[in-house]
């Protein structure tokens, strides 16, 4: 944290044990033991570069460093106020170090990310600390989840920026304060990092409209963008199913928009592909792929089959996930050549060539054991009757297909050819007994293939 150049640091300071939550002191009891680390780390711009690892961000869990708890400021705060740019008659504000202005301060109705320090006037530990819980702190802004004044302080606040506010007893504890930890008319001192803010948006924006305003765009895209906003809040939270509900209300509304010029076109298309890329990321996180390579081609259609790099990412992950992975390696190495220094990327590949390695060692194993399955049968149908031969094989084909099905790196498997009527309607019935599907090759009327899903 950086200090002013004249302050003095007190010899010895007594730090609290256990901190104080502004939380709980303002809320109806006096219990000073909560966890407010309810949600680590934040993601902001989750969907603006490809950060696929991890979407959000660590908090530092590493021992703090107790000189950076003591108060920069332990001389009256009539003088600290003097080298301070007021803000009103209750906050005046120090920057530290500057934040992004592009993004604009923190608008009311944000989920918001901080790290602080409190202090009381004359006192070098802090009455309250994320630092010293080891963890960033969330709320939402307008919905008076902290003390007055440190919202208000905050929404002052630029993304990245770090200040310092002394913050009037008036919107703080009041006349009274809470004794004995709180003194009356006690200012503070807060020491501010705004780490993150997203706009939280709302998945009903849409209710008040009437039918009528629904099909114009230029009415109903404020709503939408209060949709999306919504996902992008779900996402930010780890409830990925909820995000993606977000995001298809939002992508049906856009596409149940009449657009009355080639200008609105242009914009629906630009808001689809952010939308579709959205839900390809989601539906890979809840373990849908199948629904991400949909909107993958939903983006392959609008862009003329130009995706984006993180487009083909989301593709060539949905791709391995189930288990194409000769087509996973194509897609995720065009992806590649597009941003050649991306480490993403390059994890994602060398992930897919170890899975398809194992998967290979597999279909050798299962092919092997087919095999002798087959020459095993025919070696039998010359020495025993019908009935007996098909007991025999349709057991040992049970037991193949059985660790077919268990196996976590084939979804598909070709079986050996040569095989009669009767042993593939053997298998066939095995198939369905076991939701697995037989399918025949529309290239090649011999070659069958098992692979794994109800037969329909």
């Amino acid at each position: 944290m950086n200090k002013l150049e004249d302050d003095t640091i007190p010899s010895s300071c007594n730090f609290l044990k256990d901190p104080l939550s502004i939380g709980d002191l303002i809320g109806p009891g006096t219990t000073f033991e909560i966890n407010t680390n309810f949600d680590e780390g934040f993601s902001n711009d989750i969907f603006d570069e490809l950060n696929l690892g991890s979407d959000e961000e660590d908090d530092d869990k590493t021992a703090t460093d107790r000189s950076a708890l003591v108060s920069p400021w332990t001389k009256p705060f009539d003088e600290l106020r003097l080298q301070m740019v007021k803000i009103n008659e209750h906050i005046y504000k120090k920057i530290t170090q500057p934040g992004l202005t592009e993004y604009g301060e923190v608008p009311l109705n944000a989920r918001v990310c901080i790290r602080y320090n409190a202090y009381w006037e004359g006192e070098g530990a802090p009455f309250d600390s994320s630092f010293l819980r080891g963890s960033s702190y969330h709320f939402y802004t307008g919905r008076n989840e902290v003390i007055e004044g440190l919202e208000a302080a905050v929404r002052t606040m630029y993304r990245g920026e770090q200040a310092q506010f002394v913050i009037s007893y008036q919107l703080l504890f009041r006349e009274i304060g809470c004794p004995p930890r709180v003194k009356p008319r006690a200012d503070g001192l807060f020491i501010i990092e705004l780490v993150s803010f997203n706009p939280v948006g709302d998945l009903d924006a849409d209710q008040k409209l009437t039918d009528e305003e629904r099909g114009k765009y230029a009415t109903v895209i404020d709503k939408i963008r209060d949709v999306h906003l919504k996902g992008l809040d779900f996402f930010g939270q780890g409830l990925h199913k909820n995000a993606c509900r977000a995001f298809e209300k939002a992508v049906s509304m856009l596409n149940s928009c009449h657009l009355a010029n080639e200008q609105e076109q242009r914009e629906q298309t630009v808001f689809l592909l952010k939308l579709y890329t959205n839900l390809a990321v989601c539906y890979n996180k809840v373990n849908l792929p199948a629904k991400a390579c949909i909107m993958c081609k939903e983006i392959r259609q609008l862009t003329d089959n130009k995706p984006s790099c993180k487009a083909l990412f989301q593709e060539g992950r949905a791709l391995l996930l189930l288990g194409e992975y000769e087509r996973a390696r194509h897609i995720l190495i065009r992806s590649q050549r597009m941003e050649p220094q991306n480490d993403d990327i390059s994890k994602e590949l060398k992930l897919l060539e170890q899975r398809y390695s194992r998967y290979k060692e597999n279909e050798r194993s299962i092919w092997t054991k087919a095999m002798g399955i087959i020459k095993k049968n025919e070696s039998n149908q010359t020495n025993s009757n019908n009935e007996k031969t098909r007991s025999i094989f349709e057991k040992e084909m049970e037991e193949l297909m059985k660790d077919f099905k268990e196996s976590m790196e084939l979804n598909n498997f070709n079986l050996p050819p040569g095989l009669t009527k009767d042993e593939i309607k053997t298998v066939d019935d095995l198939a369905q007994s076991m939701e697995l599907k037989l399918t025949l090759s529309p290239l090649d009327n011999t070659t069958y293939t098992l692979s794994k899903g109800t037969k329909k």
